[in-house]
């Protein structure tokens, strides 16, 4: 005798209990599989969505291995009863899965994977699509700021010292009489650069708009030649 009726027994136990687990498993798996599609329902672009697909794919890989074991115990019985006394009490069969139930689970797990596989197809192409779109926008908005300080800057550089320098002069300074002049003063006025001051009021001299004393005062030159840079 090669095996005992109680090694057929506790087999069959095992057996017997790798059968229920796999029932409580699948139903677990379908209940989770519901939750996943209520909440790709709800919100498809919602980043815990990842989360519960990854772990609706871990519990199905377990609820296939568990299978796989149900079917090799079942193996090893029936390899088993053949190995006991032809007189001693025939134990009965591990329960088998239904077929039915088998082929259930295999399109119900189909489709929700078809659906899973369709929401990160488009999440994945939200992603690729949208993100760029709004650095380039960005970048964009970027550039055109940059333009425009850089044409404010040209036209704050526009106008030469003496021609400032010359529009200062024609508001505060008479052509009929010399007034003593704060380069200082005038620096502050105008912003010219003080150590810019000497030149710009040479160049005026040079180009007769104004007019000079020998002590350093200005008066505006009777007429009014055009001012070169």
């Amino acid at each position: 005798m090669p095996l005992s009726t109680s090694t057929l027994n506790a087999l069959q136990k095992v057996g017997a209990a790798a059968f229920a687990a796999d029932e409580k498993l699948k139903k677990d798996v379908e209940k989770y599989a519901e939750r996943v599609l209520a909440a790709l329902a709800k919100n498809p672009y919602d980043l815990g969505n990842d989360a519960l697909i990854e772990n609706w794919k871990v519990a199905a890989r377990l609820s296939h291995t568990l299978i796989g074991i149900e079917k090799e115990l079942n193996e090893v019985y029936r390899v088993a009863s053949q190995l006991i006394d032809d007189d001693q009490p025939t134990v009965s069969e591990v329960p088998a899965l239904a077929a039915s139930v088998k082929v259930k689970m295999k399109k119900k797990s189909v489709g929700l994977a078809n659906k899973v596989e369709a929401v990160q197809t488009d999440l994945t192409a939200t992603d690729v699509v949208a993100k760029p779109r709004k650095n380039a926008a960005t970048k964009k908005t970027k550039v055109s700021k940059l333009n425009i300080a850089g044409a404010s800057q040209k036209t704050a550089k526009r106008g030469s010292n003496p021609a400032k320098l010359f529009s200062y002069f024609e508001r505060t300074l008479s052509p009929s009489e010399f007034s003593v002049v704060s380069q200082t003063a005038v620096a502050k006025e105008t912003g010219i650069p003080l150590g810019s001051m000497t030149a710009a009021i040479k160049k005026l001299i040079e180009s007769g708009r104004v007019t000079a004393a020998p002590n350093g005062s200005l008066k505006l030159a009777p007429s009014q030649p055009p001012v070169h840079a």
